[in-house]
């Protein structure tokens, strides 16, 4: 009778038990809310090439935990079921975006708090991240130019290049989050006549004071920036250089600005040189890539380290020294000395030098030296790269370039290799 009267009053217990959780778990159901989602682009003009049907959509929480995740905005619930609290919603162009892309890439986030029994509308706005750069060429430039580089440097690990052998003269460019202020422009060409036009300018945004924020200095996500060339003539009719007309159009209000352009030392060049990297009473160009950093977990474009040389009267002599603050770089360096007889602690020859093209033959890569006399060479500093990035340290390439004639003209690239 004990017995019996011990197992009625546990399972009486079990089922209030059972019953009080049952309760709980009522509640904490009861705590929700729900929400609405709306996704749409900040330029309405854009609707005819751009739809945000197949945009995904993702739900974190305070905490930054993802919720839900969908993979359109087609697929997104009428009504999503949420513990009350709060959230962001993100939605963005398909795909991760990229420091150069072929079309615009859109982002937005949108926080919402949810509330109990309350259906939240949420519509998250996304805005362009990248930038249309554009670059245009008058006929007479076509005409008096048989080939050019254009490069675009924004102080980041990868340049942009526009050439006469280019398929497009526009590209969509990622300036990162904070944008930039400043851009520097490199130009290199050689006439139908044969002679080397090479010129450096710096791009600001002092003239432009719209855009997605209303007070925002630097170029950014956006901003369509056009570069018109134009060739200069002197007084005795030789095309000496060229002109750049650049204007910016904010994609929000379809609104061209006009903005400096001025023709002053870059990011690279010491305050005092007039002519910064390019032609001046020498006849040589030096013009070399702006100092770079980069993490030593990436591996940047090889093309980033393209130094571009010329000389009038022909070359003579390049050589190239590397000075670091990383001992085992210079034990590396030092290495190459004795196997290949490259010495790029005191300064190595370039021209003619076979033992440069062997060396990086071992290393898998091809590399062609210039013959003396000749008057255009590109120095590949990128092939340096692929070694670099596992030697943390500064890294400075001093280049002296010769002519036949004894002018000289110096230049130097610092490139930073850090460990985070």
């Amino acid at each position: 009778m004990k017995l019996q009267n011990t197992l009625l009053a546990g399972a009486i217990a079990i089922a209030a038990l059972s019953s009080c959780c049952n309760e709980d778990a009522f509640d904490a159901m009861e705590q929700t809310g729900k929400m609405q989602v709306a996704v749409d682009i900040a330029k309405p003009q854009a609707r005819a090439t751009t739809e945000v049907t197949d945009f995904p959509v993702i739900i974190y929480n305070a905490a930054g935990t993802q919720v839900y995740s969908y993979s359109t905005v087609a697929d997104v619930p009428a009504n999503v079921t949420l513990e009350v609290g709060n959230y962001n919603v993100e939605s963005h162009t398909p795909g991760a975006i990229s420091k150069k892309m072929t079309a615009p890439y859109y982002k937005g986030v949108q926080d919402v708090e949810i509330l109990k029994d309350i259906t939240s509308q949420v519509n998250v706005v996304c805005k362009m991240q990248n930038s249309k750069i554009i670059v245009n060429y008058s006929d007479e430039f076509r005409t008096v130019f048989s080939t050019w580089e254009i490069t675009i440097n924004d102080g980041s690990e990868t340049a942009l290049s526009f050439t006469n052998s280019s398929t497009a003269n526009s590209t969509y460019w990622y300036f990162g989050e904070e944008g930039v202020e400043s851009l520097k422009v490199n130009f290199r060409g050689v006439t139908t006549t044969g002679s080397t036009v090479a010129a450096s300018y710096v791009l600001t945004k002092s003239m432009a004071d719209e855009s997605y924020d209303d007070d925002r200095k630097n170029f950014g996500g956006g901003d369509a920036i056009t570069l018109n060339l134009n060739p200069t003539e002197s007084t005795e009719g030789n095309i000496t250089s060229i002109t750049i007309n650049a204007d910016v159009t904010f994609t929000e209000t379809n609104e061209t600005v006009d903005i400096e352009v001025v023709d002053k030392p870059g990011f690279n060049e010491e305050p005092d040189d007039p002519n910064p990297g390019g032609d001046d009473e020498t006849g040589i160009t030096l013009i070399l890539p702006a100092d770079m950093s980069f993490n030593s977990s990436t591996q940047p474009d090889v093309s980033a380290g393209d130094t571009n040389i010329a000389a009038e009267k022909g070359l003579k002599s390049i050589t190239v020294s590397i000075a670091s603050t990383s001992s085992d770089m210079n034990k590396s360096l030092g290495g190459l000395n004795d196997e290949y007889g490259v010495d790029f602690i005191n300064g190595a020859e370039i021209v003619d030098n076979q033992n440069v093209v062997a060396l990086f033959a071992s290393l898998g890569q091809t590399l062609e030296v210039p013959a003396e006399g000749q008057k255009e060479y590109t120095f590949p500093i990128g092939n340096f790269f692929g070694f670099l990035v596992i030697l943390p340290g500064e890294h400075t390439f001093n280049l002296t370039v010769t002519d036949m004639e004894g002018n000289t003209k110096n230049g130097k690239l610092k490139i930073t290799i850090t460990t985070e």
